[in-house]
């Protein structure tokens, strides 16, 4: 097998080339703006707390991800990077001696649920190829319980609705076709954390979450379950009509749309639908952000900037998609939102979709507008 080396923040690593490799050490390059930010994600928690962090980077591969948790991140103790495969951990042994980081990083070999069950760490990175569901009732078990939890989906297809019958299967919500499917299939990945942790009576708190390429990422905090109850006061339906795009939240409303007697509205829960993102945790993110000569560091940037900026209401408004429906030609974004704005109205962009808004307006007084 052949290796090449290359960099990425802080680090230097190996990364198989060629054809034929071991997929266990698969080096996903694209992934380099999620590894930056949870870099920025992971610092600002470790600055919340005056204990050092152990660390568990529970699907490791090349270990990558956390080798520079180990680098980059101070308040870091120890990162324990773990991959069931042989060709994994002589991979990830070579590169912590690489680094030198002998002291800070501990291989170990292990079926990822079997080791998160048997201990106990400050942080945990999950990020697997694919759907993170087998994996969360054991990371549950090992959260710190003021700890700090990263989860990856990769299945986002299944999450956002091309799928239901996956989605219903694997996270226990059967999803509906929507123009907001992006931040859907966010909150159903989040609705299954949530409830994961309840079982353990701990508390998820999602603190940030953005969607990039076909990607989720999910960060929180993990708290006693003395405020589970009100999280979970948090989950109820959406209902959305797919021939006039209107939506409505909190009940089951399996009926007749408000617009027409004889379109029906579908419903998707129970689902999370309480803040997603901290603004709080999101400036620091931002500050940390700054400091830092990351690659992609314009792309991140603008990625935070425009996350740190929207609102906590519900579900964007695809323009182009209302276009469709009620046949306008969609104006500029910058314009609408200052007619919005100008009737009292918030709005701003989404990370969730480039043609879409994020506004406490109706549907009828977006129209009113565009119409």
């Amino acid at each position: 097998m052949k290796f090449k080396q290359i960099k990425e923040g802080e680090v230097k690593f190996f990364v198989p080339v060629g054809r034929k490799y071991d997929a266990a050490i698969f080096y996903n390059e694209d992934a380099e703006l999620t590894r930056d930010i949870s870099v920025c994600a992971l610092q600002v928690f470790a600055d919340s707390t005056d204990k050092k962090i152990n660390v568990c980077d529970a699907l490791s591969a090349s270990g990558v991800r956390g080798l520079r948790y180990a680098k980059e991140v101070k308040g870091v103790g120890k990162v324990f990077m773990n991959d069931v495969t042989q060709s994994a951990a002589k991979l990830m042994k070579k590169n912590i001696s690489l680094n030198k980081l002998q002291k800070k990083c501990t291989v170990t070999r292990s079926e990822a649920s079997q080791l998160l069950r048997q201990n106990i760490y400050g942080a945990i990175d999950l990020d697997p190829f694919g759907p993170p569901v087998q994996f969360l009732d054991s990371t549950a078990k090992s959260a710190f319980h003021k700890g700090f939890v990263m989860i990856t989906a990769t299945d986002t297809s299944a999450l956002a609705g091309a799928f239901p019958a996956a989605c219903l299967r694997k996270y226990g919500i059967k999803p509906i076709k929507t123009e907001f499917y992006s931040e859907l299939g966010m909150r159903i990945l989040i609705t299954a954390i949530i409830f994961a942790f309840a079982r353990y009576n701990k508390t998820f708190v999602p603190v940030m979450a953005f969607p990039h390429t076909h990607y989720y990422r999910v960060f929180g905090r993990v708290e006693h379950d003395n405020i589970l109850d009100d999280t979970l006061k948090k989950m109820g339906y959406v209902n959305y009509c797919s021939f006039c795009g209107e939506r409505s939240f909190g009940k089951n409303q399996e009926n007749h749309c408000v617009n027409g007697k004889e379109h029906l509205m579908r419903s998707c829960g129970p689902i999370y639908l309480g803040p997603i993102n901290d603004a709080d945790f999101i400036e620091k993110v931002l500050a940390d952000l700054r400091k830092r000569d990351f690659k992609k560091r314009k792309e991140e940037l603008k990625l935070i900037d425009t996350l740190k900026n929207e609102t906590d209401y519900l579900f964007y408004y695809d323009l182009h998609h209302l276009g469709k429906i009620y046949k306008f030609s969609v104006p500029k974004f910058d314009e609408l939102i200052n007619k919005l704005e100008s009737r009292g109205f918030k709005a701003v962009r989404s990370v969730f979709s480039d043609k879409a808004i994020r506004t406490n307006a109706k549907l009828k007084d977006i129209l009113g507008i565009l119409c």
